[in-house]
């Protein structure tokens, strides 16, 4: 009955849940554009300029749903936040691409028309079909992902960029189609386990509790009106709790305090027991000695058999020693002795005062029980609000791009409502933001200029070492199928990015997302259907050679959102629809 409770533990964080800082980016962009090929030229002849043949993800409609990005720097609240500019951080290396020729693996590009999965009770369970250069990969559903977590009355379970950082994993939840609106939700990895449950069969609770309080339904509506109810008529008896929960913590560590003092006295009266030990047995060593001296003399007189009979009588009297502590050191023990029988009051006193309040926290439980008539979705509400955070409602771009730096600790995300061309007077904008608490550090906003033809990231991550890289799926005009890696630097000081000489052979479909795999240091790129991971060094090296080009590809015909990896190299994999998080069977190469 307890599991079964617990099943819809973890929804009760939302109604009063504790919300990250509001974040305004200012932007108005498409969280659902369409994804297809990107148009990036560099130098005549060799234009990249995508495929014509396939969706066009260098188009986007305007109207007023959309925004030219003409006017970024006045609509963003940039109050207090330092902003680098760069007017072009596009490096012209005079590249000569050409295409790294690994084998290529099977695999049906997925455009649309994608597999919808209904039944949460039936986890997901995906085993590649082909591979290149490495093994093959398992996914198995972790979580079900609910329709929303109550951020728009228009959310429909679609959801984007996810990145994994500080033992919890973030994605973006997209408000609604054709919007620029949306949140930031970050789940700690542990959260299940948390509540005792096993995420080996409860795959779908995270789905189940925020849909049994989804206020856009009556269902839902009721269960959080409850809720609120709840939480109002129990406000005094949880404050109470709260304030004796405070007082027991400080008398705690009052009692700490006590009992370290007497241990440190206690220190003190062992240190000069021992030293009074060493002192009593060098002397009763030198009256042995001095007795066996005076029985080896062959006379022995009346004053040395009375010196002898003293000495022994000292002897007796010094070995009775040895066994009274008081004696040895009378002046440390009595200090001692006052300090822990007034300690031992204090402790008593307190540990009283500790029962009493307890008392008091059962008594207060027991109204706060009975007002919720015993229900623990209720009662345990504020023991898991710790477990999930979510941002408000914000401005976030195509919310692909929201990446992890863990060389500072800090999460990114492109505001990028236009993808491959575009106009001259086109900034891309990045907002750096604190990993923990999601506040704004620092904006970027710099255009990619080659040769007078301007483009828009869609895609971007990080390494060890805070280089940044994204990449677009398009290559010179000679050399179709093939996808174009940039890298370099993104920081206070500078913003640039050179593209990749090699090209990778790109035989999926839309480009999802690039991601960087810590425990590993390798590049990923992603796909509906298709993960490819290339060593980052290389990368950067611009040396990448076909055994270093790993191909996993699926057959499951579900849309990949994408893809982060934790500190063992587990991959997790935000599929869509229904939404869900899988993660990997063993750790990813």
């Amino acid at each position: 009955m307890k599991k079964l409770r617990n099943l819809f533990l973890l929804l009760t964080i939302i109604a009063m849940l504790i919300s990250l800082p509001s974040i305004d980016f200012g932007i108005k962009v498409s969280a659902d554009a369409n994804n297809s090929s990107n148009v990036i030229d560099d130098k005549d002849p060799e234009s990249i300029d995508g495929d014509a043949a396939k969706p066009n993800e260098g188009t986007q409609k305007t109207g007023d749903k959309f925004n030219d990005n003409k006017t970024i720097s006045d609509s963003i609240n940039t109050d207090g936040i330092a902003t680098t500019t760069s007017e072009n951080a596009y490096v012209d290396n005079n590249t000569n691409y050409h295409i790294i020729d690994t084998q290529l693996p099977k695999i049906t590009p997925t455009w649309g028309n994608y597999k919808h999965v209904r039944n949460m009770s039936v986890p997901s369970n995906y085993t590649s079909i082909d591979s290149i250069n490495t093994g093959s990969t398992t996914f198995k559903t972790k979580w079900f992902l609910p329709e929303g977590f109550h951020v728009s009355p228009e959310e429909h379970g679609n959801y984007q960029g996810g990145i994994i950082a500080n033992d919890s994993i973030y994605f973006v939840e997209s408000a609604g189609t054709n919007t620029n609106k949306g949140a930031i939700v970050k789940i700690r990895l542990d959260a299940l386990d948390k509540l005792g449950i096993d995420e080996g069969t409860q795959q779908n609770i995270l789905a189940k509790v925020f849909n049994f309080f989804n206020r856009n339904s009556a269902y839902g509506s009721d269960h959080s009106k409850r809720l609120s109810d709840f939480i109002v008529n129990t406000d005094v008896y949880r404050k109470d709790n709260r304030n004796i929960q405070t007082k027991i913590t400080n008398t705690k560590k009052v009692i700490a305090t006590a009992n370290a003092k007497v241990k440190k006295n206690q220190k003190t009266f062992n240190n000069a027991t021992k030293q009074a030990k060493k002192k009593l047995a060098k002397t009763i060593k030198t009256n042995r000695e001095t007795v066996k001296k005076l029985k080896k003399k062959h006379v022995k007189t009346r004053a040395i058999k009375k010196q002898i009979v003293k000495l022994n009588k000292a002897y007796r009297k010094l070995n009775s020693q040895k066994k009274n502590m008081s004696k040895l050191a009378p002046k440390a023990f009595k200090t001692y002795n006052r300090v822990k029988k007034a300690q031992a009051k204090l402790i008593a006193k307190d540990n009283k005062q500790i029962s009493a309040w307890n008392a008091k926290i059962d008594h207060n439980n027991r109204e706060i029980n009975r007002i919720g008539q015993r229900n623990d979705l209720f009662s345990k509400y504020f023991d898991l609000s710790k477990l999930l955070t979510i941002s408000p409602v914000t401005n976030i771009g195509h919310g692909q791009t929201l990446s992890y730096n863990p060389s500072n600790n800090h999460v990114y995300l492109a505001q990028d409502d236009k993808l491959g061309v575009v106009g001259d007077d086109f900034y891309n904008q990045v907002t750096e933001m604190d990993a923990e608490n999601m506040n704004p550090v620092h904006v970027y906003r710099f255009k990619l200029n080659n040769k007078g033809h301007y483009y828009a990231i869609h895609t971007l991550t990080f390494d060890n070492g805070g280089n940044a890289y994204f990449g677009v799926r398009g290559g010179p005009k000679k050399m179709k199928g093939t996808y174009t890696l940039f890298h370099g630097t993104m920081n206070e000081s500078e913003i640039q990015f050179t593209p990749v000489k090699g090209l990778i052979k790109w035989p999926g479909s839309f480009n999802q997302g690039v991601t960087y795999n810590r425990n590993n240091n390798r590049l990923y790129l992603l796909s509906n259907d298709m993960i490819i991971s290339i060593p980052v060094d290389e990368v950067r090296n611009d040396n990448i050679q076909p055994q270093d080009v790993h191909y996993t590809t699926f057959g499951t015909n579900r849309e990949f959102e994408s893809l982060s990896f934790d500190s063992s190299g587990y991959g997790y994999l935000v599929v869509l629809w229904r939404s869900e998080v899988l993660k990997s069977t063993t750790p990813i190469d």
